[in-house]
C-alpha cells in the first residue's frame, strides 16, 4: 500500500506541474484587453508626418521622408508619398507588452510585401510615434527602438 500512495503522490505532483505550465502558456498567448487596444488604436487616429526614417542604420532619402505620411483609422493604415498610397493594410497593437507590440499586415503594397506580416515595437507619446520594424515576413521582432542591420526605424509627428 505504501508504494501505491508514493506513486499516487508523484502522479498528482507531475500532473499539477504540467497543468501549471499549460496555464502559463495560455496566459502568454492570451489576447490583450480589447478596451486597452481600442484606446491605443484611438491614439493613432489621424494623419502623421514622417520626420525620420532609417533602414539598416542609414538615414532615408530626405525628399522621400519629407513627402511621407501615414493615415490611421481604426485598425487600418495607409502610407503615402505625396498623394500616392504606396502601402495599405492593418495594424494590430498590443499596448500590454513592454515594449509595446505592433503587427502590420500589408493588403496593398510593393509585390512581395502583400499578405506578409511585419513585426514591430512602438512608443506613442502625445503627438509622436517611434517604431522599429522587422522586414516583412521576418519572425523575430525588434527589441529596441533603433535602426540597425535588418531593422527599419521611423519617427512621426501628428499633423494638425
Amino acid at each position: 500500500m505504501k508504494r501505491l500512495s508514493w506513486y499516487g503522490l508523484a502522479l498528482v505532483l507531475v500532473s499539477t506541474a504540467l497543468l501549471g505550465t499549460m496555464r502559463a502558456d495560455d496566459e502568454k498567448d492570451k489576447k490583450p484587453d480589447k478596451e486597452k487596444v481600442a484606446a491605443e488604436d484611438k491614439k493613432f487616429e489621424g494623419t502623421w508626418q514622417v520626420t525620420k526614417e532609417e533602414h539598416n542604420g542609414q538615414s532615408g532619402d530626405e525628399e522621400r521622408v519629407a513627402a511621407s505620411t501615414f493615415v490611421f483609422k481604426g485598425k487600418h493604415y495607409e502610407q503615402k508619398i505625396g498623394d500616392e498610397v504606396v502601402e495599405a493594410g492593418t495594424q494590430d497593437l498590443d499596448p500590454t507588452k513592454s515594449p509595446k507590440h505592433m503587427d502590420v499586415t500589408v493588403a496593398k503594397g510593393q509585390g512581395e510585401t502583400v499578405g506578409k506580416k511585419q513585426l514591430a515595437i512602438y512608443e506613442i507619446e502625445g503627438d509622436t510615434i517611434k517604431a522599429s520594424f522587422a522586414p516583412h515576413g521576418e519572425t523575430t521582432r525588434p527589441t529596441k527602438l533603433e535602426s540597425k542591420e535588418g531593422v527599419i526605424y521611423i519617427e512621426m509627428k501628428r499633423k494638425k
